[in-house]
């Protein structure tokens, strides 16, 4: 759990999770500048052996990451209130060769094997900041942008480094999902992944310590 936390926060499907809590400048799914939270709050939220909403037991690979059905939302929930304060989906996933550019009449490769076209959802609550400490001087986020996401092969190899100056390139800003969710926030949009991997799962696991994954085509 981590230091900062007035009370204990776990996760739906229980994968180990931060909850950023930094002050934060506006950014755009467009915006090629790379995104990390703070030193001090990348430590995980513990890991437990079942959903504290529904009590049904759940499944972790090595690296602690949630195996979610497709379209299955995960999220992160307060213990005492078993209020969700955190929920991601990805609703689906399609590999493609090539995608629209923003800039007209022009079409985008990939860099490395495919394009992974994810279509994501995410929701915090407006009541996240009673959870954190010192709240009201900053502002509570989870990024969505590309690097929050890696890729696993079938074999359970990792590939974190799925971002590319081609996949930013690709749609009109207006289809992508915004960089962050802030408190209080709904969105939705598209997250595209630059990857050697056509096969296995997509993995949402910001800070590397425990994240969920969503199954790539029929895995």
């Amino acid at each position: 759990m981590k230091k900062n936390q007035k009370r204990t926060i776990v996760a739906t499907s229980i994968a180990a999770l931060t909850i950023g809590c930094a002050s934060f400048g506006v950014l755009s799914a467009a915006n090629s500048e790379p995104f990390t939270l703070p030193t001090d709050l990348q430590e995980g939220v513990a890991v437990a052996s079942e959903n504290p909403v529904t009590q049904e037991s759940v499944k972790t690979d090595q690296f602690d990451n949630v195996a979610k059905k497709p379209g299955e939302a995960a999220g992160l929930v307060d213990e005492e209130s078993q209020e969700t304060l955190f929920s991601i989906s990805v609703k689906n996933i399609r590999t493609s060769q090539g995608c629209p550019s923003r800039v007209p009449e022009m079409n985008l490769t990939p860099e490395r094997k495919t394009f992974l076209i994810l279509d994501v959802e995410a929701t915090m609550s407006a009541k996240v900041g009673s959870t954190v400490e010192d709240a009201k001087d900053n502002e509570l986020y989870m990024p969505l942008i590309a690097e929050a996401f890696s890729v696993s092969d079938k074999s359970g190899n990792i590939e974190r480094n799925v971002s590319s100056q081609s996949a930013w390139g690709c749609f009109d800003e207006s289809l992508l999902i915004p960089a962050v969710v802030n408190a209080g926030e709904s969105v939705h949009g598209k997250v595209v992944l630059d990857t050697s991997h056509i096969s296995g799962k997509v993995v949402y696991d910001p800070e590397n310590n425990g994240g969920w994954s969503w199954p790539i085509g029929t895995n």
